[in-house]
């Protein structure tokens, strides 16, 4: 079982600016220090924001599920299953009756220490858990020997799982689409299609970690460590794969810049990708690194920047998707934990 998972994203003041349009204040802090930081994540889908993290202790909630109105529901995995140590949470979705999907791994035991090599894992069970919009627990799915890194779910409940199985030969799909019941529906997307196989989705310091999600019918993975975006059917035929680093690295030359990053994306309603770009002067340094929107058509092969690139302090923005009006949803931090989610 993998465990090199990116750290996620503090939010302790969260300001909004949703699927509504009005704004309203979330004060997040009385939830307490979590094992991680929260993940943050917009569901274009359902038009939902979710967050989750890592949690060792009953009463702290490991997610949040946000409504258009500011109200949000914890999610309190560790009491539902009362026997486990630890959950760690590798991703979510929302889901259409307004509830969240969650891949869990449960540890019956201390958690590992990377530290300390000396200790053994503890029992663990790999989860896929799906909580009501009132935060109680309505589904358990064990779907070991898999891990799942990234959640979509589309209008009829199907969920899509994208991950690794922790043991087997290489060969194996990836992508897994499990009825609302559980029953697997379509498996897709073999780790061979990759040179480096299931590594494909270890993620990347630079381009962040695998992604997927669905928009208009359209469900779309983002492979970080190849750099890659491979639009899908939802009977998961492939439609498209775009090579959106090639795409952004020429990108940045044309206009002085050492390098592209990506730091966001989400499909647009043509089909092609709104990718928020890291523009680097320089390879080795983050000094004067400027952050600028890009947009890819549905075909690959055009690429042009929506808006010049500005001066922004690292990781002082995010873009998190597009809602159902096609408007974008970014994440500002302003520092001492404050945090301003709007749409433009």
């Amino acid at each position: 079982m993998k465990f090199a998972k990116i750290s996620y994203l503090i939010l302790l003041n969260l300001i909004g600016a949703l699927a509504g349009g009005q704004a309203f204040e979330l004060d997040a802090a009385a939830d307490g220090r979590g094992d991680s930081g929260y993940q943050t994540k917009w569901d274009s889908t359902h038009s939902r924001l979710l967050v989750f993290r890592d949690t060792s202790a009953p009463d702290i909630p490991s997610a949040r599920i946000f409504g258009a109105n500011g109200t949000s529901v914890p999610i309190f995995i560790l009491r539902d299953f009362r026997d486990a140590k630890f959950s760690d949470v590798w991703a979510g979705a929302a889901t259409p009756e307004g509830g969240i999907v969650l891949s869990v791994i449960l540890g019956f035991g201390d958690r590992p220490n990377p530290k300390d090599q000396s200790k053994s894992f503890p029992p663990l069970k790999s989860l896929v858990l799906t909580y009501g919009p009132d935060g109680s627990l309505k589904k358990v799915w064990n779907v070991a020997p898999y891990q799942h890194q990234a959640l979509a779910v589309d209008l009829l409940g199907n969920v899509f799982a994208l991950g690794t199985r922790d043991a087997g030969p290489e060969g194996f799909p990836m992508l897994i689409k499990y009825s609302p019941s559980g029953a697997i529906l379509g498996e897709y997307i073999p780790s061979k299609m990759f040179p480096i196989g299931a590594k494909a989705l270890d993620g990347s310091a630079l381009n962040g970690s695998p992604a997927l999600f669905i928009r208009n019918q359209h469900l779309v993975l983002w492979v970080s460590s190849t750099r890659e975006a491979f639009r899908l059917s939802l009977n998961g035929e492939l439609q498209r794969k775009i090579a959106v680093g090639p795409t952004i690295d020429r990108l940045a030359t044309q206009n002085g810049f050492a390098q592209g990053t990506i730091a966001g994306l989400a499909l647009e309603d043509s089909g092609g990708l709104a990718v928020q770009v890291r523009f680097w002067p320089s390879i080795t340094s983050v000094q004067g690194m400027m952050l600028g929107m890009v947009n890819i058509s549905p075909e690959g092969t055009e690429v042009k920047l929506i808006n010049p690139p500005t001066g922004v302090a690292v990781n002082t923005q995010q873009f998190l998707g597009i809602t159902q009006d096609g408007k974008s949803v970014v994440l500002e931090f302003a520092g001492k934990g404050h945090a301003l989610v709007r749409k433009q």
